[in-house]
């Protein structure tokens, strides 16, 4: 699972600092080059510190940060510009704390560089939370780029930037009319971003008739689409609860905001707060599981507690749907003690359990399911599986068999616990046993989910043994459900259960009836292979792409806005991009997807950028190797390739891997708190910065891609060091080596395809073989260089 990380402060010297950090330092910027702060702070003196500019100007703030580290140690190298540069790099990945250790106490904040030193220390501090301490340093680099505004244009931009660092903090400290005004005033100094500034000054403007004034002047498309949520966010603020309410009202999706209002209006108002209540419990029964629900259940939680027990089951059965679990088990708790749960609810709880890992507590409630009731085979399946999570294997199989003789006729749970047993002999290494329960089910229970994947697993194992009947019943697979889901996979096993009988026309032919199916599938790739051919690969095409005006201005603001560290706003206008391009009903509306798709890869958001090329695909754009990168694409390949290196690992290998951890978005964040590129869990990444000589660590160093890659990358060496063949290797890395090495205790894995095939993790499986796939076309799509490396 991936989801977006809550974005950070982002700080970075802007066009106007590196304009002034380079006059100060008397150095001309090459023509060539886009100006940059980054070379300008590299000492003229210090190779190490010059390095270090460069690794910035490349986007490794942490690589200039570990460059820097040695210079700093060294009294007669601690310059002025090396603690600037350093703290640049450490804003760039967000290590607020290290900007301020190296700038808090320097003596010459307000004298040299135009004050930037304030400007990053202000940055720090809103980072950290410290809105006084953010104001001091935000007025200080304010009026050190006011003293410069007024003699060139990138100075008034050095200082539209700085006077949004101080309206951040006026806001963070409540002082609303000053904020309004520092908007304001920025505003008209950062033409690009004025609407935007604009709706933040009406943010924070009490009086409705000046606010009104400043909404009325906003007209960009995807800013005026904000005007409402803006206008009631001010009435909030300003402590006008019923106008803020009927404001939330006619918004979209804006119910529970608007009932927030009604509770802060109500204040000590009896008969106003029973409303507001029944409106809340209204909410949690009528959208269940939706975020409305759990901000009603939150209100309900701390204005009404205790709450009642018709109110808790109600928030029972909506967060069991949308959580929190937690929640949702003390809910059913209190209301099954009310004795207002009925067995539904006892179910739906016994899984909430079961999913909070209460295994034990999961069971018991699961016992409770009377046997006469329609959901007691399902309870009596949960309740073995809870069982074996525990890890009472033994009850648990005592509790698979019973539904074999109490539930013979419900065909899901009599066939899966056949299928669970047939797991755990093969845990227990009891091939011939897990085979045969195998061809039971699809025996007994044809027509049941299981059945076609029984069949091709009961297959596998007796390939692996080396049992003549498993091409009869691979080809069984490919045909007898039609295109169920393994058929692709059951069609090629036949032809190497064939080929190894020695027919090598029938395995030709059924290597022939797989690429001829599905070209781009695994399964494709490795009938090539077997058929000497190349795996499918695009036609070769250039990368060039639609000019958009409109979407090279959306994306100029967008930039222009992450660098205010207003990220809110930028990923409003990275949406109405991407939505305006989805909307586009021209002829031209592939080509204008594929553009807006190439746009976001430049920004660093490859993720969003292969969803719009998906889309272009269905619109009828080319399937091509230039469409092909946008759905495989690499952000950082020189970095990639050089970190790859240093590991001694194909580079077409971890590309292929990352694609399929994080879809290449740096931000990328699991359910389970792995972080970044090659996802890699906070504990897990501190174990490798040690060991890596990292100076200092800091989780949020996950999410910058050239710290992901260093340590992502070691962690694949070290497992390369353990495995030789890759479908060891990417098993180990998504399922834990443990687990790899109870897999390799099994018939016939000595085979990497064999090995695939028999790992009993549907996730981990398809993994293996996704990353297969993509390392074909990674290989195909991108220049690499010539390497022989682990994972190849």
């Amino acid at each position: 699972m991936i989801v977006k990380k809550p974005t950070a402060l982002r700080s970075s010297v802007s066009v106007a600092a590196a304009a002034a950090l380079l006059v100060v330092l008397g150095c001309r910027p090459s023509p060539a080059l886009p100006l940059s702060a980054d070379s300008a702070l590299a000492h003229p003196g210090d190779s190490t510190v010059a390095a270090a500019g460069d690794a910035l100007a490349q986007g490794r703030p942490w690589r200039a940060s570990r460059m820097l580290a040695p210079a700093l140690e060294d009294s007669t190298r601690r310059t002025p510009e090396a603690l600037l540069l350093a703290a640049t790099a450490a804003s760039r990945w967000n290590g607020w704390d290290e900007v301020t250790r190296l700038l808090d106490g320097v003596t010459w904040k307000d004298s040299l560089f135009q004050g930037e030193a304030r400007r990053l220390l202000a940055a720090a501090a809103l980072g950290r939370g410290a809105n006084e301490i953010a104001l001091v340093h935000a007025r200080a680099a304010v009026a050190a780029a006011a003293r410069g505004a007024g003699r060139d244009a990138p100075a008034g931009e050095m200082l539209g930037e700085r006077l949004v660092l101080e309206a951040r903090a006026f806001e963070g400290l409540g002082q609303r009319d000053s904020a309004a005004a520092a908007w304001a005033r920025a505003a008209e100094l950062l033409p690009e971003a004025t609407d935007w500034l604009r709706l933040r000054a009406a943010g924070a403007t009490d009086d409705a008739g000046r606010r009104g004034a400043l909404l009325a002047q906003v007209a960009l498309p995807a800013a005026q689409a904000r005007i409402g949520w803006t206008d009631a966010k001010a009435r909030e603020q300003a402590k006008d609860y019923a106008g803020a309410e009927r404001a939330y009202l006619a918004l979209p999706d804006a119910q529970a905001s608007a009932l927030r209002m009604a509770l802060a209006g109500a204040g000590a108002d009896t008969a106003a707060r029973a409303s507001v209540r029944w409106r809340l419990a209204a909410m949690v029964r009528e959208r269940p599981g939706t975020g409305d629900a759990r901000v009603a259940t939150q209100l309900l939680d701390s204005a009404f507690a205790p709450l009642t027990p018709a109110e808790e089951l109600l928030i029972a059965r909506s967060a069991a749907q949308g959580g929190p679990l937690a929640r949702a088990a003390t809910a059913f708790e209190r209301a099954l003690d009310a004795g207002l749960a009925k067995v539904p609810e006892r179910y739906t709880y016994a899984g909430v359990l079961f999913r909070l890992g209460r295994y034990a507590d999961a069971a018991k409630q699961y016992a409770r399911i009377p046997a006469t009731d329609t959901l007691a085979p399902a309870a009596a399946y949960a309740r073995a599986r809870a069982f074996v999570r525990a890890g009472q294997t033994a009850d648990g199989l005592t509790a698979l068999r019973a539904i074999d003789t109490t539930f013979p006729g419900d065909t899901e749970s009599a066939s899966i616990a056949l299928y669970l047993r047939a797991d755990l002999a093969t845990d227990a290494q009891d091939e011939a046993g897990a085979r045969a329960l195998l061809l039971e089910l699809v025996r007994r229970y044809p027509s049941s989910r299981q059945a076609q994947l029984a069949l091709f697993r009961a297959a596998v194992i007796g390939y692996a043994a080396g049992d003549t009947t498993a091409a009869r019943e691979f080809d069984s697979v490919a045909t007898r459900w039609g295109s169920g889901g393994e058929a692709l996979a059951g069609r090629y096993w036949y032809g190497r259960a064939r080929f190894a009988q020695g027919d090598t026309a029938a395995a030709r032919a059924a290597w022939r009836e797989v690429l001829n199916r599905d070209p781009l599938s695994y399964y494709a790739a490795a009938s090539a292979r077997r058929l000497g051919l190349a795996p499918w690969t695009p036609a070769a095409a250039p990368d060039t792409f639609a000019t958009v005006p409109a979407l090279d201005s959306a994306m100029a603001r967008a930039a222009l806005l992450e660098r205010l560290g207003l990220d809110a706003e930028a990923r409003l206008e990275y949406a109405a991009a991407a939505r305006a391009a989805q909307q586009d009903t021209t002829a031209g509306a592939a080509e204008r997807l594929l553009a807006t798709a190439d746009r976001f890869r430049e920004r660093g958001l490859a993720s969003q950028g292969i969803q719009l090329a998906r889309r272009a695909l269905e619109r009828g754009a080319p399937r091509d190797a230039r469409t092909y990168r946008l759905i495989y694409p690499v952000v950082r390949q020189e970095a990639l390739i050089a970190d790859a290196a240093d590991q001694g690992l194909d580079p077409v290998f971890v590309a292929a891997l990352i694609r399929q951890e994080s879809l290449f978005d740096p931000a990328a964040t699991s359910g389970a708190g792995a972080r970044g590129l090659m996802q890699l869990m906070p504990e897990v990444g501190r174990g490798l910065a040690r060991a890596a000589g990292f100076p200092l660590w800091d989780p949020v160093l996950l999410y910058q891609p050239d710290v992901s890659l260093e340590l992502g990358t070691r962690h694949l060496r070290e497992l390369a060091g353990r495995y030789a063949e890759p479908a060891y290797i990417l098993a180990a890395y998504n399922a834990g080596a443990t687990r790899v090495e109870r897999w390799k205790t099994r018939q016939g894995v000595e085979d990497p395809e064999l090995f695939a095939e028999r790992i009993p993790y549907v996730e981990t499986r398809d993994y293996v073989r996704i990353i297969a796939r993509n390392r074909d076309l990674y290989g195909a799509l991108y220049q690499w260089p010539e390497v022989r490396t682990a994972g190849r």
